[in-house]
């Protein structure tokens, strides 16, 4: 029988990611919903990080209610997608999942006025002002659903909109 004194110190030494979820949703015309937060320049998918003892899965479905009002639709993970340590932000993996939104879903989006400033489906070769890393982001998963694979990539670099200015803690 393991000793659980020493279970305890081997796990808590062991390193640790943050955890994220979003979601792929696409509509009939194969455009992809995406969000503009309130705290960001720019727009991404909707989601958001992953709370403790909770599945990635669940996490991107509480943040597409909280955001947007609606239950999203995941058919399956799409990507995952891993960020280095930047300041004051350990590393982290990014869940993607996607599946289609249905019309009567589409038209019950209500964003949260304190999260989203705006929201939009977008064919994926004219995304709106989106970082590069989301844009990469958005095409290898749309891509990965539509023709029935799973992406994984590393992002080498921290989001433009945050490098470029200077703040005391990130967004």
């Amino acid at each position: 029988m393991p000793d659980p004194a020493a279970e305890s110190a081997y796990y808590a030494q062991l390193a640790r990611t943050r955890g994220a979820a979003g979601a792929v949703q696409l509509d009939e015309a194969d455009r992809v919903l995406l969000v503009r937060p309130g705290n960001k320049p720019v727009w991404d998918l909707p989601g958001g990080v992953v709370e403790a003892a909770e599945s990635p899965m669940a996490a991107c479905v509480r943040e597409v209610r909280e955001e947007l009002g609606i239950t999203p639709v995941l058919e399956r993970l799409v990507g995952v997608v891993w960020f280095p340590p930047w300041p004051h932000r350990p590393p982290s993996n990014l869940f993607v999942f996607a599946g289609r939104l249905p019309g009567p879903a589409r038209v019950a989006i209500r964003p949260a006025p304190d999260e989203i400033a705006d929201f939009g489906f977008f064919p994926v070769s004219a995304l709106p002002a989106v970082e590069p890393h989301t844009e990469r982001r958005v095409r290898e998963c749309v891509r990965g659903f539509l023709g029935g694979g799973t992406v994984y990539f590393e992002e080498p670099t921290k989001p433009v909109w945050y490098a470029d200015t200077v703040v005391s803690d990130p967004p």
